[in-house]
Formats: structure tokens, C-alpha cells, sequence
């Protein structure tokens, strides 16, 4: 039988057994080793790697390892909620597409699938763009995690066919496959702090339909899902692209830019993060979309999502003392959203990140904390 989606789809675990070793003895592995390990054996985590024989071995055994010891490095706690959701009538455990705010390259989906695996519920596969498999060890280490390659691409019609053959796919995924798909509500990282769902990706998902508009969603079950850090990852870094597209007109990412997101993103403090699962769309809202005009149904879903997204969002101490500083007043101090001492520590915390850059970063910085807010 062909293996129609062999471009885009996780390894087997046949591919799975084959690649790992060779992962094992990586430049990769061996730097995560020695950053997350340095108090065991140098060869701990490589012959952990080579040890797996199939995804789920590899999930249990390095990629939850290495996210609770990140865990323990870099966050005060990790809370989540709704995981209720999940969970049928019949008591099975559904398929959804997840449909996710986006902040971090690796943490956003790696969190979920974390909290999918404490709590034994199946992880999710993971849809992420192309851009992230330049580097060929990071390739084998996210196919072999269960990721969905999301082709990028400017030529129109490479675009309209990979999309069409994406969409296949997670709608087979979730309604056949027997597992859900974590996807970001957009390409690209939020850098302004406004969580927007982009139409496109929603088109996507509407393109290997066969029914109505309606139809359609209700097979995929959207789930929004919400990632709140109390610390923005790599802040100073989108600050300055935003920035810097606005002043240019453009931005243009220079080589190996994503693979340092990914490791900033990693390795930065991040405080407290709570992941919130929330109840998949009613009928009532799909069929609220649906009974706008073509173009006009995505952006009703779209907002809908957003709402959702919007009033899961935890806010922090340091969301109402940015609000507070841009403000240039305490309201939120006053009523007790925060303390002189959060205060003092976030502005530390953003003139340390953007030191060196222009001034209008550490501004940008605040806007991005405050956007929930303000």
C-alpha cells in the first residue's frame, strides 16, 4: 500500500528503532547531556537514546526525562487544567485538534505533551514547520517525537498542495488514526503578545473536508489550548524582529536564528506556566460561524477561538506590573495583582535581556507582558 503521507508524517517505529542510534551518538545529544546531566555519567543520555525502539519508548524514557530535568532548571511550577476534556461519555479518551497559542518553538507543544503523559492520556502528534529541520539531528529527534512536517514555502502552488495533503492527513489523524494533533494558531511566534488565530490555518483544516462548513470542524473537535509563562521566552529577541519590520518594512532571519530560539527558549527561566486544555467547540459556535458568508465563516471561527484563548490566559505578577509601568501609575500594585519587589525584578529581568539593543526594546518588552492587559 503507497504511504501516501511518508513526507510529512512522524517516523514508524521501524524508522524509529533505525534512527536512534545514530541520534545517540550526535553532537545534539551530547551537548544536551552535558547542559542537563553533569551530574551523571557524560554517555548517560546518549545510551538512553539508543536504548529506544519506538516512539512511545523514546517519550517515556528521554523526551519526559529531559523536559522534567528542564523543569527542575528552569520553571518555578508547571500547573495545567481542563484535562477533563479528554475524556468521553463512554469513558475512552477522544481525539482532538488542538488548537494552541504560541510563544516557544519547542516548549509550546513539548509542555502539552508533558502534561498528556503525567496524567496518562496519549500524547498528541505535532504539526511544526519545515524551517525547524535544516538541522538534520533536530530532524530525526522531532520525527521520532511524533512531528508533522508543516511545509513552508513562497511558490503558490507548492503551498496550495502541501496544504491540501496536510489537511488529509490530520483529518485522517483524528478521525481515523486514533490520535489527536497539536497545531500553533499561526505561523510564527506571537510577538506583540496578541494571540491571534490566522484564517489560514483554519482554511487548511477546511480544504480535505467533504461536507458542509459545519460538517467539516465538527469531525476535526477543536480544542483551544492556552501556555502561559509567567516569563516570556526569547522576549528580547521577537521585540527586536517586530521592531525591526517596522522600521525596515521587513525582516529577514539570519542563519541558524531558529535552532537559537529553540535553545534560548530552553534554557531561559520561565518561571510559572500553567497549560489550560479547554472544552472543545460547541455545535452552538460552529454553526454561529457557519452561518456567515464563505470567507466570512473563517473569521467568525477565528474569533471565537481567540475569545476562548483570550479568557484561558493566565496573567501573572508580571502581566499587571508592566500594565502598571506603561501606565506610569500602581493601580494594579494597589489592589494587590503585585508587589514592589515583582516590580523591581521584571524591570530587571527586560533591561537585562534587551542590554545592548535600542532603547524602544525594553518598551516593546513591556507591551508584550501588558497585551492581555492593556
Amino acid at each position: 500500500m503507497e504511504d501516501i503521507y511518508k513526507d510529512i508524517r512522524p517516523y514508524t517505529d521501524a524508522e524509529v528503532a533505525q534512527a536512534l542510534p545514530k541520534l545517540a551518538q550526535s553532537k545534539l545529544i551530547a551537548a544536551a547531556g552535558r547542559a542537563l546531566y553533569a551530574d551523571k555519567p557524560k554517555d548517560y543520555l546518549p545510551q538512553l537514546v539508543a536504548s529506544c525502539r519506538t516512539t512511545e519508548e523514546f517519550q517515556a524514557k528521554v523526551i519526559s526525562e529531559v523536559l522534567l530535568r528542564d523543569l527542575e532548571m528552569t520553571h518555578s511550577s508547571l500547573s495545567y487544567s481542563g484535562l477533563e476534556w479528554f475524556k468521553q461519555s463512554d469513558g475512552s479518551i477522544g481525539n482532538f485538534v488542538l488548537i494552541s497559542t504560541h510563544r516557544d518553538i519547542v516548549l509550546d507543544p513539548a509542555l502539552v505533551q508533558l502534561a498528556l503523559f503525567l496524567n496518562n492520556i496519549p500524547t498528541t502528534e505535532i504539526a511544526a514547520g519545515d524551517n525547524l529541520l535544516d538541522n538534520e539531528e533536530i530532524a530525526v529527534a522531532m520525527r521520532a517525537n511524533r512531528m508533522i512536517k508543516v511545509v513552508r514555502s513562497d511558490n503558490p502552488r507548492v503551498v496550495y498542495d502541501t496544504s491540501r495533503q496536510l489537511s488529509a492527513y490530520i483529518r485522517d489523524k483524528v478521525t481515523k488514526g486514533g490520535r489527536s494533533v497539536w497545531i500553533a494558531q499561526r505561523g510564527g511566534r506571537t510577538k506583540n503578545g496578541r494571540d491571534c488565530t490566522e484564517q489560514g490555518l483554519l482554511k487548511m483544516l477546511d480544504m480535505s473536508g467533504t461536507g458542509s462548513f459545519y460538517e467539516n470542524f465538527s469531525q476535526l473537535k477543536l480544542m483551544p489550548v492556552t501556555i502561559s509563562y509567567e516569563y516570556e521566552t526569547c522576549g528580547a529577541l521577537k521585540a527586536l524582529e517586530l521592531f525591526t519590520k517596522e522600521q525596515q518594512g521587513f525582516y529577514r532571519k539570519h542563519p541558524g536564528e531558529d535552532i537559537n530560539s529553540m535553545v534560548q527558549g530552553f534554557i531561559q527561566r520561565k518561571g510559572h506556566v500553567h497549560v489550560d486544555f479547554a472544552q472543545p467547540l460547541t455545535a452552538e459556535e460552529l454553526l454561529r460561524a457557519d452561518s456567515g458568508q464563505r470567507n466570512e465563516k473563517f473569521r467568525i471561527l477565528a474569533n471565537i477561538l481567540d475569545s476562548r484563548l483570550s479568557k484561558s490566559y493566565r496573567l501573572w505578577p508580571a502581566n499587571y506590573a508592566a500594565a502598571d509601568i506603561l501606565r506610569g501609575g500602581d493601580e494594579f500594585l494597589e489592589e494587590g495583582y503585585y508587589t514592589l519587589a515583582d516590580k523591581e525584578s521584571l524591570i530587571h529581568r527586560l533591561r537585562k535581556e534587551s542590554d545592548g539593543m535600542p532603547d524602544e526594546i525594553y518598551t516593546r518588552m513591556l507591551q508584550l507582558y501588558a497585551a492581555h492587559i492593556v
